[in-house]
């Protein structure tokens, strides 16, 4: 904080512990967050020079093109957890909102400004100066990777067996981790290679893709993105993506008995409850929030199933995460969990468009009767 402080450039600064993050804004406008989790497991914990050199560089990045015209050829596509981008800095304009729409369940899509030696992400306060919509900077964003893609295909063709591409991007200058969310690119790789693709992004930086999965090789897989997903320095995600019939990314699904379905559950479980503690922790340290703001939980079975509950107390306003069970908390000590959807079927819950990832408001506990087709419903 003395170091950030310390610039002329730094109009506001504030340290946010819980995130453990510096959030700034300088003088010319630009705001963004310092990870401190990252830059310090980036220098493996070791306060050195290199660590403060370091900030230099992260926290001062030379002007970003100030028209649309100089701007738009510099615009890259990104992913990031759902959730990411806002940025509060006291004592001025509030919130300055980072551009993001939802992308995959628990992930977001976001926009960066590629200069040499850092990256800026895209503001709602920039379409205003540049004087263009959302839709306008996605647009871009894609086509300034169209010739990326093109070339990516020379690297596939009619897999023999299982077939693991590791599309690495270890310096983060090439955005191939981000192809997927170029429209036709992995139904262009379907086409090619006669397969249904498998895509991992156990990272923010890179990806995995697989030719030829089959049932039984998915569990080698999965514990493969599972490894790179522990390794990485900013984890994104280890469930399985596939495209669907319109050459849509999707999360991988797979029944019950498929042998995956177990590392799969975990993998979708963990994603979710990373996305949502971040959020809990982010609005229970906000003094206006409008309601009790639940966790989501995730919770292993004796049977070794794995799923991910929350709970809904009587008597206040609950603000619920997506969750497979509802635990009901009664004022007489009685608890029973429900699943979700048969919950859904009989209650009202109301989506709080607001929030990403999505939480629902609910208030008091159903009527009675109600109350009782719930407890009948019990797992």
């Amino acid at each position: 904080m003395e170091q950030v402080r310390g610039y002329e450039a730094v109009e506001f600064a504030q340290f946010d512990a819980e995130g453990f993050e510096i959030a700034y804004r300088l003088r010319n406008g630009y705001a963004a967050k310092l990870n401190l989790d990252t830059l310090y497991r980036r220098f493996e914990g070791k306060i050195s020079a290199e660590v403060f050199d370091a900030v230099d560089n992260l926290l001062l990045p030379p002007e970003a093109p100030a028209g649309w015209d100089e701007v738009s050829p510099k615009l890259r596509p990104v992913l990031r957890r759902a959730g990411y981008g806002s940025v509060q800095v006291a004592g001025r304009n509030g919130r300055d909102l980072v551009l993001t729409r939802p992308a995959l369940p628990y992930l977001s899509e976001l926009v960066v400004i590629d200069m040499p030696s850092t990256v800026q992400f895209v503001t709602r306060q920039d379409l205003s100066r540049w004087g263009v919509d959302a839709e306008q900077v996605y647009a871009a964003a894609h086509a300034n990777l169209t010739e990326l893609a093109m070339n990516t295909m020379t690297a596939f063709d009619p897999p023999e067996g299982v077939r693991v591409l590791d599309f690495a991007d270890d310096d983060g200058e090439n955005y191939v981790g981000s192809l997927p969310l170029v429209a036709g690119w992995l139904a262009g790789v379907r086409a090619r290679t006669g397969t249904i693709p498998l895509l991992f992004l156990p990272s923010h930086l890179g990806m995995l893709v697989v030719l030829g999965a089959t049932p039984a090789a998915m569990p080698q897989l999965l514990a493969l993105a599972a490894e790179r997903y522990e390794a990485a320095l900013r984890p994104l995600s280890a469930v399985p993506y596939t495209v669907d019939d319109n050459g849509d990314l999707m999360p991988l699904s797979v029944p019950e008995d498929h042998p995956a379905y177990g590392e799969i559950q975990h993998a979708q479980a963990q994603l979710a409850v990373g996305a949502y503690r971040a959020q809990t922790e982010k609005l229970r340290a906000e003094e206006d929030r409008e309601g009790a703001i639940m966790e989501l939980l995730h919770v292993r079975a004796p049977d070794g199933a794995e799923y991910t509950m929350t709970s809904w107390t009587d008597g206040a306003t609950n603000l619920l995460p997506a969750a497979d069970f509802i635990c009901f908390v009664t004022g007489e000590g009685d608890v029973f969990r429900v699943a979700w959807d048969d919950v859904s079927a009989l209650v009202p819950l109301e989506l709080a468009a607001e929030y990403d990832p999505p939480r629902f408001r609910v208030h008091d506990h159903p009527p009675v009767e109600v109350m009782t087709r719930l407890r009948a419903l019990a797992r």
